[in-house]
């Protein structure tokens, strides 16, 4: 039990005690418990999320307990990015030395858990000694990298909000279109780079919420589709030549009162107004969070064939659902921002660790070194959808 103890408690170490995480083995293509194939792109401890591909696909970033850090994806030391204090939700690349961080700085004297400002995008630069980053805006509810810096909504107001480009440079300019009705939850951007789709929730007696799409290049936005009031929009749509896809998610009523949140993936086909559920998944698929390729042509989706399956990473092409992985004792993170796709399409990072077991484990090795004991970031080639089930 203490062994366990100690394990858990090697991610919450203070910053002057911490250890960067080691290289990994050029070779460690071992089965971690997710298939054949599958690549360890972290090891060791902490809380890890928000995987994000290098412009090149050389190096990986990602967030570890709240900072960032990136790595190559084979070897190399880890390069920190942010202090301890900061609190990083998503981290996007702006450039090959360049990132933009969402999150917080947290303040000491206001409490655990409470915030000295509210969500910001900070700019970040690798540099030597103390790590320090750049706030560039404000009052921000979501980004999405676009064709010249980051795409950034921003809350105007209780019920609006604005979308405005951020350059590498850290430059803010707000778009002159429209403001948006209601608060933007999510943005992503098209594959021809020209467009972005946002899900944003509308105040009514009964809030509602609306995919919207804005042309960057005339600078105007319309609605695609409104959902009913018992839909909630998880996660950011997604581009793909099917149409514009996303997972919604409702509470259905089960036995003794209790509600349990069903999500489903849907599409909004091109031309179309009326969502309706995505075909080739199966009736009781249940989704939980998508991303679309960079070409438009697939969209990965990590979920279940139905309620009582093992969660795993799947890709949707041209209507075929395909399992990337083969996950029987792992546990796979279903956040919105916990998969990426590799610029050349040929990759899908995920984040996923063993399964939690009631019983005390003792491991030979250092907590460092570990792999399965806590959450880390794989490496799934697509090359596996070649004979995998359907």
């Amino acid at each position: 039990m203490l062994a366990a103890v100690v394990l858990v408690c090697a991610g919450c170490m203070p910053a002057d005690q911490e250890a960067s995480i080691p290289p990994l083995s050029a070779g460690g293509r071992a089965d971690p418990g997710l298939g054949p194939g599958t690549h360890p792109l972290s090891s060791g401890p902490g809380y890890k999320g928000s995987p994000s591909w290098s412009p090149r696909g050389n190096r990986i970033a990602f967030t570890v307990d709240g900072y960032v850090v990136d790595k190559p994806l084979n070897a190399g030391e880890v390069r920190r990015w942010t202090t301890r204090d900061f609190v990083a939700e998503d981290v996007e690349w702006t450039s090959e030395n360049g990132l933009a961080i969402f999150g917080l700085v947290s303040d000491p004297a206001a409490g655990a858990g409470k915030a000295k400002v509210p969500r910001s995008v900070y700019r970040a630069r690798p540099q030597e000694g103390s790590p320090e980053v750049e706030e560039v805006a404000t009052k921000v509810l979501a980004m999405t990298p676009g064709p010249e810096g980051m795409i950034l909504a921003l809350e105007t107001g209780a019920s609006e909000s604005e979308l405005a480009l951020m350059r590498d440079n850290g430059e803010v300019d707000r778009f002159g279109s429209k403001p948006v009705d209601g608060r933007v939850t999510s943005i992503s951007l098209s594959p021809d780079r020209r467009k972005v789709v946002l899900a944003a929730r509308v105040p009514a007696d009964r809030p509602f919420f609306e995919l919207r799409v804005l042309d960057l290049r005339e600078d105007t936005h319309r609605r695609v589709a409104r959902l009913g009031a018992d839909l909630e929009i998880i996660g950011a749509p997604q581009w793909t030549k099917q149409g514009i896809c996303f997972v919604a998610g409702k509470e259905e009523a089960q036995g003794g009162g209790s509600a349990t949140p069903l999500y489903d993936l849907y599409r909004v086909p091109p031309g179309s107004d009326s969502p309706e559920h995505m075909p080739g998944v199966g009736e009781e698929f249940v989704a939980s969070s998508i991303r679309g390729s960079p070409d438009g042509e697939r969209l990965a989706v990590i979920g279940r064939l139905n309620p009582n399956s093992p969660i795993n990473l799947y890709i949707l092409e041209a209507g075929v659902l395909e399992a990337l992985t083969s996950n029987e004792d792992m546990e796979i993170k279903t956040g919105p921002d916990d998969l990426a796709w590799s610029p050349d399409g040929a990759s899908v990072a995920i984040v996923a660790r063993g399964a939690l077991s009631e019983e005390p484990r003792v491991r030979p090795g250092p907590a460092d070194a570990l792999l399965e004991d806590f959450y880390n970031l794989y490496e799934v080639p697509l090359e596996l959808t070649q004979g995998a089930a359907r």
